[in-house]
């Protein structure tokens, strides 16, 4: 689980009240063989599939308790905005800040934030140079953006799995994303990142998914959540 930003965090709010049109169209044709394979595009699809998952909960669900350990609907809902605008960032070159708060984001604004996060996030990593250069993140390693294209696709991903399986709308998740989400956790999740600080932090350890799952509970499974375990204490 992307949790502590001190640690793990791997965000100028706007409001848009409808979603955004061919977000991913804002992303250049121009590709060279490098770029041939990066997951730009489905970063940027992941944030409407995450908007679209926000936009069905309603207040009394807030409180609900999610996969994500240590986060109830509310809560998770700002770490996902907040995350959506870090990865915005890194995409500019700006390194996130420290820390692990994020901003309380009211449900009714939270889906056009994700949709402005989206526009800001496609111009942000338009460019293919953007792939290739260095960043160092509060917790000291170095990496490459697209290395962070892949971590931060993974997360929006695997948190709207979470709200999606807290507040009973598995079937609004996009099926188009699990696959390249759990390939892009697979690249830069390394072994060392499970369980560092506690138990599930910054994600708990890999489940087994049973015979028969989807591709979404596969990545589920990757990332330390066991897709079948009821919520709750």
């Amino acid at each position: 689980m992307f949790v502590a930003a001190s640690v793990t965090d791997w965000g100028s709010p706007c409001r848009f009240d409808q979603p955004a049109i061919g977000v991913t169209s804002l992303l250049s044709p121009r590709r060279n063989p490098v770029a041939d394979t990066d997951r730009r595009g489905t970063l940027v699809k992941s944030y409407e599939n995450a908007a679209v998952i926000v936009s069905g909960i309603v207040a009394d669900q807030l409180r609900h308790p999610t996969p994500c350990p240590k986060y109830d609907v509310a809560a998770l809902i700002d770490h996902l905005v907040e995350a959506g605008h870090r990865a915005a960032a890194l995409g500019r070159g700006q390194a996130p800040p420290p820390g692990d708060q994020s901003p309380h984001v009211d449900l009714s604004d939270a889906p056009g934030q994700l949709r402005g996060a989206a526009q800001q996030a496609a111009q942000a990593w338009d460019d293919n140079s953007s792939l290739s250069l260095k960043h160092t993140m509060p917790w000291g390693e170095e990496y490459t953006g697209a290395t962070l294209v892949d971590m931060y696709l993974a997360e929006l991903a695997a948190h709207a799995w979470d709200l999606a399986r807290a507040t009973g709308q598995i079937d609004k998740l996009d099926l188009s994303l699990a696959v390249p989400a759990l390939e892009g956790a697979r690249a830069m999740i390394k072994p060392h990142y499970r369980n560092m600080v506690e138990p599930g932090a910054p994600f708990g350890t890999e489940v087994h998914p049973v015979p028969g799952a989807d591709h979404w509970e596969r990545l589920a499974a990757f990332m330390g959540r066991d897709p079948r375990r009821t919520l709750g204490p």
